[in-house]
């Protein structure tokens, strides 16, 4: 009897039964290679009764149907298919990345651009030079000497450190010298 492939829908007279992802196919030859062969099982043929041996040799050409838990895996293969859980060793975390937590009473200094430029021309460094020694892009370093843009916080203790300036005063000493005539 011809029949049609369940999987790429050829028209076929030899299909076998094949099980992929736990569903039961009627597939052609070609197809077959994708999924398990079901094995017919050997059921137990009643000799004494011809109806019980239709029945019998109904079934062994069936394949045998395993119930199946929540979970998915069949009672009876249920350690077949158990993945080994492996312990591995835990995960190195890298330390966080240090931030300079800046209080709010430091605020930065309203003459950066002139403090570092004159502290970079006092070293005799040039804007590249001085983008190299501290890891960073040089445009940066010009905008911020020019006053375009203000330096974060990591950024400004770089430029302190190496430098030798301070960029970041107190807020209540710059407000006391403003008072003062």
């Amino acid at each position: 009897m011809a029949s049609f492939c369940e999987l790429c829908g050829k028209h076929t007279d030899v299909s076998k039964k094949v099980i992929i992802e736990k569903s039961i196919f009627n597939v052609c030859l070609s197809c077959s290679r994708r999924g398990k062969p079901v094995e017919p099982t050997n059921s137990i043929r009643n000799p004494t009764s011809s109806k019980g041996t239709a029945i019998a040799s109904n079934m062994a050409t069936r394949p045998t149907y395993v119930p199946y838990n929540a979970a998915g895996t069949s009672q009876n293969s249920r350690n077949l298919y158990r993945r080994k859980i492996i312990s591995t060793p835990p995960r190195i975390k890298p330390p966080p990345l240090k931030k300079i937590n800046m209080m709010d009473e430091m605020i930065l200094d309203h003459e950066f651009p002139s403090l570092i430029r004159n502290a970079r021309s006092k070293k005799g460094l040039t804007h590249d030079q001085l983008g190299q020694k501290i890891n960073e892009k040089v445009t940066l370093i010009r905008k911020v000497e020019t006053g375009s843009i203000r330096p974060d916080e990591i950024l400004a203790k770089k430029l302190e450190r190496f430098l030798g300036i301070k960029l970041y005063v107190n807020a209540n000493e710059q407000n006391l010298e403003e008072d003062q005539p």
